[in-house]
């Protein structure tokens, strides 16, 4: 009774969505096409705003598929904001962001307990512009799983010249024994002179999957001098030490089921120089580390040190008429091989069309004898082709197509779309293939270079998007 007061004495603006998929498949074998879960999806969204700065809003969904239908809350949350202050209670959304600089100590992703779309909720405070003080703390559950996130920041600048912040971090999943995860950190950043800042982040991490005793093994740091200019030369530099058993479940660099960059310790360089009077950029970077950690069997230490080394140089050309060209070459030197890619794309756009073409050349040399490693599915040769042409104010066309030849295979993938705005508030496509197979930028995309077997999807889906 107080909800249905509540959403009365209020004006709510009131919006809408549906979305409306259509599929027909067909496998490989000689069978029919067929439909295949039809997917209808609509959502009500609700915003209201009683008083200056008190703000709500809240949506719910009903989703129809092969599986039958569904109403579901999708997400909400409720906030009260003033000048430099900001409480958010909230549900199902995306509110996890931190700024860690150098360690990148928080990835939304790890947070937000994604299953098919954010299902965490907690509440949220910031401050900021408060004497020189900006601080965020947010407290969440864990909705799909037992546990709970605790994060907070706190930074100070002191005019235009310096600041210091600290983050704090713990993930709780309610086990027996130590079951936490609990990070600790401390970063700053100094500004020298013109483009030239100084900046450093210190972290401790508490797990119970840590594999030495040494407390010194539970330290990640990293220091940066970002930007040195000298004349057209622009210099950014930095040294990183990660610990072994630094582990921080909220990240993915050093979460044991994502990137995993523990006890790495070496540097980074990276230099552009623009070319007087041409549109050139030259880009040359590097980075070189040595490591115990075992990446073959995750949880082990090694009895030695091995290093890999890894560079990257690039050539960027702006032509008249809105083309553009990149050329690089990348190098990656481990225990088992050095791994040499060359890569050209060139392109352009104007008002009617859009056109991108790329060449890339993976794991020059490795396994061109068809000798199976492991490691490697050996050299390959990629080709790529974007498209997209604006047929008239309101109908398009776009395309995505790659091949792909390896050691004794090939490959291709093709995507094909036909888009309407024609009618307000809504837009239609009609597609062809997998988008899915080369929309992480072409011969780029490792579901592409990665897999000799994959093909064509004989796919043709109806895509309808409305609101209101």
């Amino acid at each position: 009774m107080v909800t249905w007061l509540f959403l009365f004495a209020f004006p709510i603006v009131l919006n809408g969505y549906f979305e409306g998929e259509y599929l027909a498949q067909k496998s490989r074998v000689p069978v029919n096409w067929d439909m295949w879960n039809p997917k209808n999806y609509f959502e009500m969204k609700f915003s209201l705003n009683p008083s200056p700065g008190l703000s709500g809003f809240f949506s719910l969904s009903a989703l129809s598929n092969a599986n039958g239908m569904r109403f579901f809350m999708n997400q909400g949350h409720l906030s009260y904001r003033t000048s430099n202050t900001e409480f958010a209670v909230f549900s199902r959304e995306d509110r996890f962001w931190i700024s860690s600089p150098l360690l990148f100590l928080v990835n939304t992703d790890r947070v937000k307990d994604d299953a098919w779309g954010p299902k965490a909720e907690g509440l949220r405070i910031d401050l900021w512009e408060w004497k020189g003080f900006y601080a965020t703390g947010i407290a969440s559950k864990f909705r799909t799983w037992d546990g709970e996130a605790y994060l907070a920041s706190l930074t100070k600048k002191f005019g235009e010249r310096f600041e210091i912040g600290t983050i704090y971090l713990k993930k709780d999943w309610r086990g027996p024994g130590n079951s936490f995860n609990s990070v600790y950190s401390l970063n700053g950043k100094s500004h020298i002179k013109g483009p030239l800042n100084l900046r450093f982040e210190v972290a401790r991490s508490i797990h119970p999957s840590q594999l030495t005793p040494s407390k010194s093994d539970d330290y990640a740091f990293e220091l940066e001098f970002r930007r040195i200019r000298l004349k057209n030369l622009s210099i950014a530099w930095s040294f990183f030490n990660y610990g072994i058993d630094f582990i921080d479940e909220f990240s993915n660099k050093f979460n044991l089921s994502f990137d995993r960059e523990f006890d790495r310790r070496g540097v980074y360089g990276e230099f552009i120089y623009l070319v007087p009077y041409k549109a050139v950029n030259l880009i040359y970077k590097t980075r070189y580390w040595e490591s115990r950690f075992d990446e073959t069997y995750p949880g082990f230490l090694l009895p030695h040190r091995y290093n890999k080394w890894w560079n990257y140089g690039e050539v960027y050309i702006e032509y008249y008429g809105g083309v553009s060209s990149k050329f690089y070459v990348e190098s990656l030197k481990d225990t088992a091989q050095t791994w040499n890619h060359l890569f050209f794309e060139i392109g352009g756009e104007n008002n009617l069309m859009k056109l991108r073409l790329q060449y890339k050349i993976m794991d020059l040399g490795i396994n061109r004898n068809g000798q199976s490693v492991y490691y490697s599915i050996g050299e390959r040769n990629l080709v790529g082709a974007e498209l997209r042409v604006n047929i008239t104010q309101n109908l398009f066309f776009y395309s995505r197509a790659a091949v792909g030849m390896g050691v004794g295979r090939s490959w291709e993938s093709l995507f094909l779309q036909l888009g309407y705005r024609g009618i307000k508030n809504t837009e239609i496509f009609l597609e062809y293939g997998e988008p899915g197979h080369t929309d992480g930028d072409l011969v780029n995309d490792w579901d592409f270079s990665n897999n000799p077997y994959l093909r064509t999807e004989d796919r043709v889906k109806l895509l309808v998007k409305f609101w209101f």
